[in-house]
């Protein structure tokens, strides 16, 4: 009499769709022509992350800087209004 086997209670599930033969190694192809062929397979991919990464970056940056580059400008504008209604106000000679 044949007993079934109770199901695994975790099983584990294929998340990513792999497409095989995309960097075939030949038994003669040598350590840098594998390496090429693995870099031009996964390039874009890395190259989509590393734009995505680089853009949070330069997003942060540009959101600590910016308050500290407008109040750079405002005293540089208020210098310049200071400096012109000084000049104004001379009396001219």
């Amino acid at each position: 009499m044949a007993t079934q086997k109770p199901s695994a209670r975790f099983v584990p599930t294929l998340t990513e769709v792999v497409q095989p033969g995309q960097a075939d190694a030949s038994p003669g192809m040598d350590r840098d022509t594998l390496v090429e062929q693995v870099l031009q397979t996964v390039k874009p991919k890395l190259e989509q992350q590393l734009r995505a990464s680089l853009q949070a970056l330069v997003e942060q940056q540009m959101r600590e800087a910016a308050p500290r580059l407008q109040k750079d400008i405002e005293e540089a504008v208020d210098m310049a209004v200071a400096l012109a209604i000084a000049r104004m106000s001379r009396p001219k000679k």
